[in-house]
């Protein structure tokens, strides 16, 4: 035997990300929905007040409610301020593009305050964007900000229809975190316009004034220069004083950007402008500090020294911290440093819930530690000074330090400005190594070493005077990078058998941490069902053996999750031996597969540095004695090293899979090869490896076969109705729907003869679910396999009319119209389920169905059939029909056969054994066949149904 023999592959679907996923991994392109601020960040706890006429797109779930009183921070029809220059107009309409910019055109004017104009031509082409242009946004902070709408205005063919007195304007608060415990103040004006037709233009003109004063008056702001859509026009233009140093940066891919310059008075007036601007076709999955459209970038910060020193005014501490002394005293003392610092990182992450109220100067300035201490709770910035201010007091070097939880790379091309960052942890040194921790974070605990890492690799900023350029947290210790392990122990006692499957999920580092976060929200039923998912999804008929066991080892930071189960049928019988089939569920979805492979950009590739393991461990019967040679295989490119190892020695078969994940990107040249050899992982990920009868001992193998199918069935369908149970008991504690596995559980009820079970399980489906017609068909299948034939039929006939289309089901219609004497019918609905049936062995039972059911009609009636070879299983049979074959010429064909297969055609042929011996006038002999066909116990076999009903007419 060789590898490639033993070891069949079965390559499954590409791997796609989900797309809960996408919204976390994306950075939203600019266009109509967004003027500036770029890293506008969701869910942070550093928040920003954006510049825009329409939010940019929100990738989180979002809290809204009407705001009374916020309208005082709006004004309509106010004048233009006097520094606006109107001389860029709107050039003449343009039809390229269902929605057009005709123009775009902002404007800053930097004083103690700065003010933000906006000037928007948009123009619809098509009804799909008519929504667009029916309804703006503007989003500010009626803390410190003040909206003036200065115009609006609908502009059809030539008459310009003013709405600025009356649009109707509701203030919405958007809190796209709360649920995460975020609260930002912000509010949306949501302005509403009237009788929008396609061919409209929309003018719009406002202004927003007002800065975070937490800022001290500094000025920084991005904006994009490229969008989503046509532009004919845009300009932005910075006025400035002279007098204070406003940098710029233009970054991103594209012709160049270069921008006029001008004085008036002690002003400084820098504009960039540019016509017909194409509209930017975003590419999925790029790393986030790739830029793919162009951005200008102003910043009144000089060097990162700058903001690291603004940053530090805010992380003081002026007044004595009393609570803090007294939170820290039973920690005083300890010799070993490393266990102090866990110490107090374990009481600010457990004691000090989330929390983030980040209103005017709070967006940044944390709240006083002893405040803190007192509420028990705060957001990252309250928690890492918190945690600081503790470190401090026990002696121990601390700093709070400012991350970007959105990118950890790519600052090098921004100007120094605040916006880099949204988050905020700390930095401490133990025996002179330096650690970055993060307060918000839970459920950390043992040596600082062992804990995982969820910044590695992001550039920060050390919040201290003398700090003057950004530093790098560094990776996780080398014994924590293999993250998440699963193995799989089988053992068989009966090769024909059920198995006991042991699986053990190891997590170490940063995955144990997350897990272990996860486990201590879910119930037991929870964890439950999502630790038993992939199991039951390979293996449907499982059974579990025992609930999740949880052991952790917070000392050494594993984790351990171990379930055990006993599954009927483990190895799939076929023709040469057995099969095994495994899936290796914690190496799927890894990567990122975009639907082009040809690319502009990088590609992302998530979970970087990690080392992913999967092995199943197979304990056949020792009547197995194999001996081949270990195989392994290896997929080596820039992105991944993945290594598959499989031996079968003795009586145990092994298999491994092992994923080592080596960069974050892959350069968009290699995309291609690299999602070839992603699709090659999959064959790793999801194999199927051969056991053939020769590795059976001699003299061994008959015992192994001997094992009866009915028994096999019977607890298969016993298996299936367990799960099914058990699933219905989870979706109801979870208030899901529960008709699909009502369903399941109603079949295997009815295949097993437990017909009033089944009849509930399917009315109680139909209430949850009237008139589905997927529950209408399972109803008709049900009431046939208990032999209710005239119910099936009607039913059948009802979720066809609604629309069921597949060939079981017009095969088991036309099986109801037979037992019913509806011949005609019968012999029509076979020749339907043909057409429609793609397997050939299915095809081949419809057209013999179809042959018997003509001749029943007409006896001497010779019926062509599409099935050519009538010499060989099962064609057999329709030679049969015509009399140039006997029973005992088809039953010789059968006897071919061995193991399952031969009991599985034994069931078919005894019916139509039975078929054609009704057609000959033998009643006797046909109820022979009949029950023998019943007594195979191939328990959902279309014909066992027939064949009792049939038997009881003919016993009357």
């Amino acid at each position: 035997m060789t590898a490639t023999h033993v070891f069949p592959r079965q390559l499954p679907p590409p791997t796609t990300l989900p797309a809960a996923a996408l919204s976390r991994h994306r950075r939203a392109l600019p266009g109509l929905n967004s003027v500036g601020a770029l890293f506008l960040l969701a869910a942070s706890c550093l928040h920003w007040a954006a510049y825009a006429a329409e939010p940019a797109s929100a990738f989180a779930p979002q809290t809204v409610r009407e705001l009374r009183g916020a309208e005082k921070s709006l004004q309509r029809g106010t004048p233009l301020p006097p520094w606006v220059d109107t001389s860029v107009v709107a050039p003449a309409a343009s039809k390229e593009s269902p929605l057009v910019i005709r123009l775009s055109d902002m404007q800053v004017y930097v004083d103690k305050e700065p003010v933000v104009y906006a000037h928007r031509v948009l123009q619809a082409n098509d009804a799909s964007m008519l929504a667009v242009l029916g309804k703006i946004e503007i989003s500010f902070q009626p803390e410190y900000q003040q909206v003036s709408l200065h115009s609006l205005r609908v502009i059809r063919g030539g008459a310009s229809m003013d709405k600025t007195g009356t649009a109707e304007i509701r203030f919405l608060q958007r809190e796209q975190a709360l649920d995460e415990g975020i609260y930002t103040g912000s509010v949306t004006a949501s302005i509403v316009i009237d009788d929008i037709r396609v061919g409209d233009t929309l003018d719009i003109s406002y202004s927003i004034s007002g800065n975070n004063p937490v800022f001290g008056g500094k000025f920084f702001q991005s904006f994009s220069w490229d969008g989503g859509f046509p532009t004919q026009r845009k300009r932005i233009t910075l006025n400035a004083p002279e007098n204070r140093s406003i940098y710029y940066r233009i970054s991103g891919p594209g012709n160049a950007i270069v921008p006029k310059e001008q004085k008036s008075g002690n002003r400084k007036i820098t504009s960039f402008s540019a016509d017909n601007l194409a509209a930017i076709d975003f590419e999925p999955y790029a790393p986030t500090d790739v830029e793919q459209f162009r951005q200008i970038q102003f910043s009144e910060f000089r060097n990162w020294q700058q903001v690291a020193q603004w940053a530090e005014s805010l992380f003081k501490v002026e007044a004595p911290a009393v609570r803090v002394e007294e939170a820290t005293a039973s920690m005083l003392g300890n010799a070993n440093t490393d266990d102090t610092v866990q110490r107090a990182l374990g009481y600010v992450q457990e004691n000090i819930r989330y929390l983030s109220i980040s209103l005017g100067e709070n967006s940044h300035k944390p709240f006083p530690p002893d405040l803190v201490l007192s509420r028990r709770y705060g957001d990252c910035k309250d928690k890492a000074l918190l945690l600081v201010t503790m470190l401090r007091q026990l002696g121990i070097e601390a700093d709070p330090v400012l991350v970007s939880t959105y990118s950890h790379k790519g600052l090098e091309q921004m100007l120094p400005t605040p916006l880099a960052f949204d988050h905020a942890i700390v930095r401490t040194v133990v025996n002179n190594k330096v650690y970055f921790i993060d307060p918000t974070r839970s459920v950390q605990y043992g040596p600082l070493d062992n804990m995982g890492q969820v910044h590695a690799g992001a550039q920060v900023l050390v919040i201290r005077g003398d700090t003057d350029r950004l530093s790098i947290v560094p990776a996780a210790a080398v014994d924590t990078i293999l993250s998440n392990t699963r193995i799989d122990k089988v053992t068989l006692s009966k090769v024909d058998g059920p198995a006991v499957v042991a699986v053990t999920n190891r997590y170490t580092g940063l995955e144990a941490e997350n897990v272990r976060y996860y486990v201590t929200r879910q119930t037991r039923e929870q964890l439950r069902k999502a630790y038993t998912a992939s199991i039951i999804r390979l293996h449907p008929n499982a059974e579990i053996l025992s609930d999740p066991k949880v052991d952790d080892n917070r000392q050494t930071n594993i984790l351990k999750i171990e379930t055990r189960f006993r599954i009927p049928g483990f190895l799939e019988k076929n023709d040469t031996g057995w099969q095994l089939r495994y899936q290796a569920s914690n190496l799927r979805e890894r990567f990122y597969l975009p639907e082009n492979p040809r690319r502009v950009f990088p590609l992302m590739i998530p979970g970087e540095s990690q080392v992913n393991r999967y092995e199943i461990e197979l304990n056949l019967p020792e009547d197995f004695n194999a001996g081949y040679q270990p195989s392994e295989q290896i997929l080596r490119n820039a992105g991944f090293n993945a290594k598959e190892n499989l031996s079968f020695t003795g009586h145990t078969v092994r298999a491994s899979v092992e994923l080592n994940v080596l960069a974050d990107r892959v350069p968009a040249a290699e995309v291609p090869d690299f999602m070839a050899d992603v699709r090659k992982l999959g064959a790793f990920v999801e194999n199927s490896l051969q056991i053939r009868k020769s590795d059976v001992k001699e003299g061994n193998l008959r015992p192994l076969l001997d094992a009866p199918i009915k028994q096999r069935l019977s607890e298969q369908q016993e298996g299936l109705i367990s799960n099914n149970s058990r699933a219905i008991a989870d979706a109801r504690s979870a208030g899901a729907t529960t008709a699909e596995a009502l369903c399941a559980r109603g079949l295997g009820y009815a295949h097993v003869g437990r017909k009033t079970e089944a009849l509930a399980d399917i009315q109680t489906a139909l209430k949850e679910k009237p008139g589905s017609n997927e529950l209408i068909r399972c109803r008709a299948e049900i009431e046939f396999f208990n032999g209710d034939m005239k119910s099936s039929e009607a039913d059948f006939n009802q979720a066809i009319s609604l629309g069921i289309s597949d060939g079981k089901s017009y095969f088991q219609r036309a099986m109801a119209s037979y037992v019913l004497g509806k011949s005609r019918e019968a012999a029509e609905g076979y020749a339907l389920a043909f057409e429609r049936l793609t397997d050939p062995k299915e095809k081949a039972r419809a057209e013999i169905m179809r042959s018997i059911s003509l001749h029943r009609i007409n006896p001497r009636n010779h019926t062509s059939s599409q099935i050519s070879d009538q010499d060989e299983w099962p064609g057999i049979v329709l030679a049969a029909v015509e009399h140039t074959r006997s029973d005992e010429e088809v039953l010789r064909q059968i006897h071919r056969r061995t193991g399952d297969e031969l009991d599985i055609a034994l069931s078919d042929g005894y019916y139509y054994l039975a078929q054609l011996n009704l057609l000959n006038g033998n009643k006797l002999k046909a109820t022979v066949y009949l029950q023998r066909s019943v007594d195979k116990g191939v328990l959902s076999n279309a014909y066992r149904p027939a064949a009792r009903v049939e038997m009881e007419r003919l016993r009357k």
